[in-house]
């Protein structure tokens, strides 16, 4: 493989790691999926099992993703094999990667039109504001956008060239560049949103609604949706957190590092759902609506509030922002890849941001041409457009399966003496906790809801 052997570059220090990291794990599933999925699923006690998901599931595998990618020093699925041939196993780890490589050019695919829509709403709304409109002319707007296939077209594509942009310039005039100013700038808009939201939305209602159990729902549906949310907004799974992990100094405390990451990661998700459901319940609409709660609902909401036409603008950017720190971590790890086998690097950013977009055109046909179109209907899956199936698909079935498998090599097929030289850690009470999630809990909890999934109906 030519290029194997060329020597990755380093994030230039423990602040930028963790800034780059954080941006790549919030994302579109924090400020756009986690509270429609919040929404439909009751509150509370989703909000429940999402963090015991989030703990003792997804962050394990957070840091044994980076872990790996620290040890390995190359695109995650070269780095898998050098690590297996260095374990003398004999399985073939590079496949579960080259499986998360796949995940994510089909992440970004459906990424790109979500956050295209993000961008197309945000520039209408600077150029004409939503405020004044009935629900009736938003409701026509956002139907109109949808059945335009060249118009979500067009947006889909300046969202996945501004990805191709920055993740083609080298990793720290790129992609380190990117996450140090944009995931400060996300913060700070949402912190204005939510301040907003206290003021003029039903901050009591949103708070009672995300942390309290009136509408207690604990289905095994809602079990699987929490994993697969805690997966999805934390980025695991696909290969970008590892290629990080590549990426990282040696300088960096990593057990610490991902302390930072997963608060940050969390908060994100919080303020989203601060910053959204107190401007919901204020206008008395229904939280659990679905993917349209982003750009039928609020854009309602933000019709009829003092001073929406502003806060309009400042979520899309917001929005839009959060998507672009993602997916520039979804697109990296092939990225790398091509690299190795003598790709130019913007070569491949180009080339792997094309197939994206035309992928792209199976989400954006899900909503208009093939809206009543279920790919997968003879296998049961009726009801799930191509969008669907992507979605929950990715989030739900091969995040959790890439993840499960690092899981697994990290915990079983690499010596624990190696894995503590590596992170370095010495064995504390935080070290047996970790590494007893790894072993037994992330695959006895990912392993008992595919078997509900599959069995229970």
């Amino acid at each position: 493989m030519a290029g194997t052997s060329k020597e990755l570059p380093n994030f230039t220090s423990r602040i930028a790691f963790i800034l780059v990291t954080a941006g790549a794990a919030v994302g579109l599933g924090n400020v756009w999926g986690f509270p429609y999925v919040a929404g439909k699923n009751g509150g509370g006690g989703f909000m429940l099992i999402y963090l015991l998901a989030l703990t003792f599931v997804a962050t394990p595998v957070l840091m044994a993703e980076l872990l790996l990618g620290r040890m390995g020093r190359a695109s995650p699925p070269t780095a898998m094999r050098k690590l297996q041939l260095e374990a003398r196993r004999p399985e073939p780890w590079s496949v579960i990667m080259w499986a998360g490589l796949v995940g994510s050019i089909l992440i970004l695919s459906f990424y790109s039109v979500i956050a295209g829509q993000a961008l197309f709403y945000g520039f209408e709304a600077m150029v004409e504001s939503f405020h004044g409109w009935t629900s009736e002319e938003i409701i026509a707007f956002d139907a109109g956008y949808k059945s335009d296939i060249v118009l979500m077209a067009f947006w889909s594509a300046v969202f996945v060239g501004l990805t191709a942009l920055i993740v083609s310039a080298d990793v720290t005039k790129g992609i380190e560049l990117a996450g140090k100013w944009l995931t400060p700038v996300l913060f700070v808009l949402l912190v204005i949103i939510v301040v907003y939201s206290s003021i003029y939305g039903d901050m009591p209602a949103a708070l009672n609604f995300l942390f309290g159990f009136d509408h207690l729902v604990l289905t095994p549906g809602v079990f699987l949706e929490a994993v697969g949310q805690a997966f999805f907004t934390i980025s695991v799974g696909v290969g970008g957190i590892m290629m990080y992990g590549a990426y990282m100094g040696n300088n960096v405390n990593l057990p610490k590092a991902v302390t930072w990451i997963v608060l940050m990661d969390l908060g994100v998700a919080i303020l989203a759902g601060l910053a959204i459901f107190p401007l919901v319940f204020g206008e008395g609409v229904d939280a659990a609506a679905g993917p349209g709660l982003i750009f039928i609902t609020l854009p309602i909401v933000f019709a009829k509030i003092t001073g929406g036409g502003i806060i309009s603008v400042l979520f899309f950017v917001l929005l839009a922002f959060a998507a672009i720190t993602s997916s520039i971590s979804l697109l990296s790890p092939t990225v790398a890849r091509l690299e190795e086998a003598g790709w130019k690097r913007a070569h491949a950013a180009w080339v792997m941001s094309i197939i994206a977009f035309f992928l792209s055109f199976l989400t954006v046909l899900s909503f208009n041409e093939w809206s009543e179109f279920y790919p997968l209907a003879f296998l049961g899956f009726d009801g799930l457009t191509a969008f669907s199936l992507i979605r929950e698909g990715v989030s739900n079935i091969l995040l959790p399966l890439v993840g499960v498998a690092c899981a697994i090599i990290v915990g079983w097929r690499i010596k624990k003496e190696r894995i503590m030289a590596a992170l370095p850690m010495q064995e504390t009470k935080l070290f047996q906790v970790w590494y007893f999630c790894l072993r037994f809990i992330v695959p006895m909890a990912i392993t008992a809801l595919f078997i509900n999934a599959v069995f229970g109906g």
